[in-house]
């Protein structure tokens, strides 16, 4: 019986191999796909979607309609077609709500891996710190991008369906909303990141979410009182989503200013961003 001379398996082609960034964001999209947390908020966004499309009906048949004319100023004063109404397409009510769902999804997104000591077994595998946290990014980013859409496109694609570009929408609507969308986003991505470096279970890095949320918030509101200026506004995350669509569609109504704005936008994104980094290095991964 000849005897064969034992041979490894043939060494895998690393060039060929997935970009470790996508199969590490498809596995956690996979398990909050398992999970079922849009169900309760899905809900809940659609039906802000549907009073906006709504709203924005009415607005076009009391713009088109003569026998309306008698109601015409009092829904030009409740409804009108301004700065103001575009903006509030990223309505504060869907913000509120989007801010808990990235908190519930994006608390557990690194916690979970500290928690049941997942980090040194991906780090095992040819994966940079860098590709790992930019995976999480992808996911803490592409969520609250996703839901934002919709509330940009959709009333925008029904505005110039019925009306062309003189409806309610304007045509350049996008343009202003979409970036806003994106920084508000990276603001949500790199608080939920840092938040959740942090905790040591998912159940702690949502509390941490909440209480980065809520704390500023309150903070802010106290520095208001006691100076009588709204730029301490800004340190509220919330806030800070809540204004850059009207700052970037030119509202008449703004809560604090432009440069607070942009300075607490950058602060948060860098500092938790930072923070998020260095608690997912090699040297962390089993603390």
């Amino acid at each position: 019986m000849p005897i064969y001379t034992p041979k490894l398996p043939p060494i895998p082609n690393l060039a060929q191999r997935k970009p470790p960034i996508l199969s590490l964001a498809r596995f956690d999209l996979m398990r909050i796909l398992r999970q079922k947390l849009g169900r309760f908020f899905g809900a809940v966004f659609v039906g802000i979607l549907l009073i906006q499309l709504t709203v924005l009906y009415t607005k076009y048949l009391i713009a088109t309609n003569s026998q309306l004319d008698q109601v015409k100023g009092l829904a030009d004063h409740f409804l009108p077609k301004s700065a103001d109404f575009q903006a509030s397409l990223l309505h504060p009510s869907m913000l509120w709500f989007l801010w808990f769902q990235v908190a519930l999804i994006g608390g557990g997104l690194i916690s979970r891996d500290t928690l049941y000591r997942i980090r040194p077994l991906i780090f095992a595998h040819p994966v940079r710190p860098l590709e790992y946290l930019a995976s999480k990014t992808l996911i803490a980013f592409g969520v609250p991008f996703c839901i934002q859409l919709p509330f940009i496109i959709v009333p925008w694609l029904l505005s110039m369906l019925v009306a062309g570009p003189n409806g309610p929408v304007w045509l350049i609507t996008p343009l202003y909303l979409i970036p806003a969308a994106i920084l508000n986003s990276m603001l949500m991505a790199s608080i939920t990141l840092g938040a959740s470096s942090l905790a040591g279970t998912p159940k702690a890095g949502m509390g941490w979410v909440i209480g980065l949320l809520l704390g500023p918030s309150i903070l802010g509101g106290i520095l208001t009182n006691i100076f009588n200026e709204v730029s301490w506004m800004a340190l509220s995350p919330i806030g800070l989503t809540q204004v850059w669509p009207r700052i970037l569609c030119g509202a008449t109504k703004m809560s604090f200013p432009l440069w607070p704005t942009i300075i607490a936008t950058a602060a948060n994104i860098l500092l938790w961003l930072y923070i998020a980094k260095r608690r997912t290095m090699p040297s962390e991964a089993v603390i």
